[in-house]
């Protein structure tokens, strides 16, 4: 491949990873924290189900929420005219170009100067979303089959901060849920799972936050060394009322029914 194309990736090798200031990352926390809780308000007048609606459905429903803020602007969430408005699974390629039809759930990228690079195009906030309940638990569905995506370069793979975002329908809440999951040996070394995870600064609404760092060994081509250290942030959404029952690792103390 010549062109343009080898051109923009010579030239992301050279910075890369391209790092995203934190404070982008809490206004995207922030805007989230802000959509969910719209979205409750269609719950509770019993215009939409997040028991009964699938992941997809979820986000999609979410990210019209995002474009009405969007639309407003800082009067919603402050930052938030920072940024463009929000992508739904853009088809984006992974780290080497092998599959070039990657779909992150959510894209955030922030108006240009915002993130130091010479290539805009891989240089965003990416979010993959999962749900989170008795079928579809932390290790298989939030670990193995979305956090992976950015340790093995299909996601995110010419910045050092990225994203996961979950629908919690039963108990089961950060750092415990997530933390106790990942203390497993063997999802902790498929992760590449770099520490603990950390607690971090809430949401304004007062949704807990949670980091991990994690290394990736993929290299760039052009790039001579690994693409390195990513850290991704973890923010946990959850109806008015746990859905079902379940518990996942670490709530088991909760009462029956309680909301997460």
């Amino acid at each position: 491949m010549s062109g343009l194309m080898t051109r923009g990736l010579t030239a992301a090798s050279a910075e890369f990873p391209a790092r995203i200031p934190v404070f982008l990352l809490v206004v995207v926390q922030n805007t989230l924290s802000t959509a969910w809780r719209i979205l409750l308000e269609a719950v509770e007048a019993g215009e939409f189900s997040i028991c009964a609606a699938s992941e997809d459905e979820i986000t999609e429903r979410l990210h019209l929420i995002l474009g009405e803020l969007h639309a407003i602007g800082d009067d919603a969430v402050r930052g938030l005219s920072q940024f463009e408005t929000s992508i739904r699974e853009g088809n984006l390629r992974n780290f080497n170009g092998d599959h070039p039809d990657r779909q992150p759930d959510l894209t955030f990228r922030p108006l240009r100067g915002h993130i130091q690079t010479r290539n805009t195009v891989p240089t965003a906030i990416f979010i993959e979303c999962k749900p989170i309940d008795s079928a579809h638990p932390v290790a298989s569905t939030y670990c193995r089959a979305g956090l992976i995506r950015f340790v093995n370069g299909d996601y995110a793979w010419a910045v050092d901060r990225a994203m996961m975002l979950a629908y919690v329908r039963n108990i089961c809440t950060l750092p415990t849920g997530l933390s106790l999951c990942l203390a497993s040996d063997g999802l902790a070394a498929d992760m590449n799972l770099q520490g603990n995870l950390e607690t971090v600064s809430p949401t304004a609404a007062g949704d807990t936050v949670c980091q991990s760092i994690h290394d990736r060994s993929f290299c760039l081509p052009g790039a001579c060394k690994p693409a390195g250290l990513i850290t991704l942030h973890h923010l946990w959404l959850h109806p008015t009322v746990a859905c079902e029952g379940s518990r996942c690792k670490g709530n088991i103390g909760l009462p029956k029914g309680s909301s997460a």
